[in-house]
């Protein structure tokens, strides 16, 4: 499958991170600083690949949602307390990245740069670049089925007769 000791890693404070991120598509961990625990697993399959995934989601504090027909009330009960406010229309907004969005739900941090700065302050990012679309779907859900990561808990996979 993968093996995880020989993944590309990152620090996210780096402060030329912009340059690091590569623009290529590819399959994404974070992982926990101190524990080294896998976090989170994900794709970066878009125009921009892994860059448009992690500098223009991840690491970007004004990638919120504003609609409140998508937000969770139960879920993200602690973000919507603590939103975003926008300032044209006074609407309330919290993290739109599902993995930000799951940081704030576990670890009841703010949206916007609240979670962006603990990405930066706890976790490391790791990447392997996959150029096929398709390969990367089937991979992430097979890697996520298998170790489970503490924030992937948007992803309810279910074991069928497919590869994944």
């Amino acid at each position: 499958m993968i093996d995880l000791d020989k993944l590309i890693t990152i620090d996210p404070s780096s402060p030329n991170i912009k340059e690091l991120i590569p623009k290529e598509k590819g399959i994404y961990f974070w992982f926990d600083k101190t524990t080294d625990e896998l976090m989170y697993i994900g794709t970066g399959s878009g125009v921009k690949g892994l860059y448009n995934r992690i500098i223009g989601q991840h690491l970007n504090p004004k990638y919120i949602e504003y609609r409140a027909k998508v937000h969770n009330k139960e879920k993200d009960k602690f973000q919507l307390e603590n939103p975003i406010i926008r300032e044209r229309d006074g609407a309330p907004g919290i993290d739109q990245s599902a993995f930000r969005k799951n940081i704030g739900r576990t670890f009841k941090i703010k949206p916007g740069i609240h979670t962006v700065n603990y990405i930066k302050e706890n976790l490391v990012l790791k990447y392997k670049l996959i150029d096929g679309r398709e390969e990367l779907m089937i991979l992430e859900k097979k890697l996520i089925l298998k170790l489970k990561p503490k924030l992937n808990i948007s992803h309810k996979y279910k074991i069928s007769n497919k590869l994944y």
